[in-house]
């Protein structure tokens, strides 16, 4: 099925599960990337997070404890982190473009 984004909103919904964007606000601090929270459609239930690795340089899935994956949203969640790696490096490219 894929994703399907809602541009004006924070969320991106999958077969079975979604993400909300809480921006780069958390931690106590603003941050150049975004933060993810990846949910159950069902219930809601925190399955874990998405958030940049910069030794990777690319946004990576924290699963909560306890928690399984089926193949289907294994898929959502490595199809969102790479479509959100490739749009932040887009955009830091552009800024660093600007820049000069």
């Amino acid at each position: 099925m894929g994703l399907t984004r809602h541009p004006e909103s924070t969320f991106t919904m999958g077969t079975h599960i979604y993400f909300r964007n809480h921006g780069p606000w958390w931690g106590g601090k603003e941050h150049k990337t975004n933060l993810y929270e990846v949910l159950s459609s069902s219930d809601n239930f925190k399955l874990g997070t998405i958030k940049w690795f910069g030794r990777w340089r690319k946004y990576v899935f924290e699963p909560a404890g306890n928690t399984i994956y089926e193949e289907t949203c294994m898929r959502d969640i490595s199809q969102f982190i790479e479509e959100e790696t490739a749009a932040q490096r887009a955009n830091a490219k552009a800024k660093k473009a600007a820049k000069a």
